[in-house]
């Protein structure tokens, strides 16, 4: 038996396949196919398929053995769409999540009447609810012509089952689901202009099972292989880790650093200068807490002066002293350790437990970094031997869909990284020291119920 997930990134596209005793048989990443189309960055879906089936059929006949795969799961983007048509083929381009046309069609629906903090965020324009708003006003044919708007992570299984979906965790990050009632915000969808939308579904339902096409000609799938729902990379990451240690909080780190936890009840009264809350992997009760901070910039600046961020990150042990206030790469790894620190920290006033840090990502490779990052946290932070948990993750969401299942943490182990004491006690001092400093006093989430918030179930 093998299953087979696809994590589809901003950077790369990823297919690993697993086998009945949760070992990765196969796995490969190549970049993200990406086109510029007016200055903006954008995705042609249809070339996006195409790639995926070329690396599922390249590792499928190296080895399954000529068996075909019984199930499949997509991971990846949470924002990014297209409009479809009713043989599902795309009627343009995928606008990317960090492409900047919609800020000021954001920062209107910001000001609204309709903006809510039941969506579990505040509209930027990195959401797709942005996105609505602009194509609605500089493409309205797009709209009259299409039969549904799909997310991107979920195009190849709409496609392969023949049924238009949404997963739950997508639709989340919309910016206009109410993520404690599980439920389209009507008054946010219009303001936005929203496109025909499909049905939500939770992550590890079955959407369908594969039609005839290039992998069912090839011997990858047979019209057995059931395609299954998964949704945003993170939070799907995070739920292989839960499955190991249900308490887990996460700290998944490269030049875009994301910290994810989960709350069992929380009053949805007010947006978080610092989080998102979105729905959880398989809808569990609660919700999830989103941190992300963009530090790429910082590290492309560092570039442009000479500096490789990487080769920092290979070192034994990341040079300098704490806080010695160089613009520097010790400087900018600390400026984003600190700044999750504080995500951790709001995580825990909106409920979430303190359970152990668990490091994946890129940059979670450098015995180093993680050192570095121990000791602003103040905790050890465990890292398990898998690189690349959001692709496993997406086939562990298939596997479950099976009769059988498959126990993935038989393949998986840990390590710990450990703080350095002295480094430890100084970022500890400065940490407090900031938060007396800061003016206003920086604006922390009540766990006690609001009137008239509304509780998760």
């Amino acid at each position: 038996m093998h299953v087979c997930g696809v994590d589809i990134g901003s950077t790369n596209l990823k297919v690993a396949i697993v086998d009945a005793a949760g070992f990765v048989v196969w796995t490969k990443a190549v970049p993200t196919p990406r086109m510029s189309q007016d200055r903006n960055a954008t995705v042609d879906a249809g070339e996006l398929l195409r790639t995926i089936e070329d690396l599922m059929i390249e590792g499928w006949r190296v080895s399954c053995a000529g068996l075909p795969l019984q199930a499949i799961t997509t991971t990846g983007v949470g924002e990014d769409g297209i409009f479809i048509n009713r043989t599902l083929t795309p009627l343009g381009p995928a606008i990317a999540w960090y492409d900047r046309r919609a800020f000021s069609e954001a920062a209107e629906i910001r000001a609204s009447a309709a903006a809510t903090p039941l969506a579990g965020m505040e509209m930027d324009d990195t959401r797709t609810g942005a996105k609505w708003l602009w194509l609605s006003r500089h493409q309205p044919d797009l709209f009259t012509s299409a039969y549904k708007w799909v997310a991107l992570t979920d195009y190849p299984c709409v496609v392969w089952s023949g049924e238009p979906f949404m997963s739950e965790s997508l639709a989340s990050r919309t910016g206009c689901y109410d993520v404690a009632k599980r439920m389209w915000i009507a008054d946010l969808l219009a303001l936005c202009g929203s496109p025909a939308l499909p049905p939500v579904r939770h992550a590890g339902d079955c959407v369908g099972t594969m039609r005839t096409g290039r992998l069912t000609a090839a011997g990858v799938a047979s019209p057995r292989t059931l395609l299954v729902a998964g949704g945003h990379d993170h939070p799907v990451a995070a739920a292989l880790i839960q499955r190991i240690d249900p308490s887990a909080r996460v700290d998944s780190i490269g030049t875009a650093n994301v910290i994810y936890g989960e709350t069992s009840s929380f009053d949805l009264d007010r947006f978080d200068p610092y989080l998102a809350f979105m729905v959880p992997v398989r809808a569990a009760a609660g919700l999830a807490c989103l941190g992300v901070y963009e530090f790429s910039s910082a590290v492309q600046a560092l570039q442009s002066k000479g500096t490789d961020i990487r080769a920092t990150l290979a070192l034994s042990r990341i040079p300098g002293e704490p806080m010695s206030h160089l613009t520097n790469a010790r400087s900018v790894l600390e400026m984003a350790g600190m700044t999750a620190r504080r995500m951790f920290d709001h995580m825990r006033l909106a409920g979430v437990p303190d359970g152990d840090i668990y490091a994946t990502g890129g940059w979670s490779r450098s015995r180093s970094l993680l050192e570095l990052r121990a000791s602003i946290f103040g905790e050890p932070i465990k890292v398990l031997s898998l690189d690349e948990p959001a692709v496993v993750g997406a086939a562990l969401l298939a596997a479950e869909a099976l009769p059988q299942g498959v126990n993935f943490l038989s393949a998986i182990t840990t390590h710990t990284a450990d703080p350095d004491p002295r480094w430890a006690e100084i970022y500890e001092q400065h940490y407090q020291t900031a938060l007396h400093r800061l003016n206003p006093p920086d604006r922390l989430i009540p766990t006690a119920p609001t009137q008239g918030s509304q509780p998760c179930p």
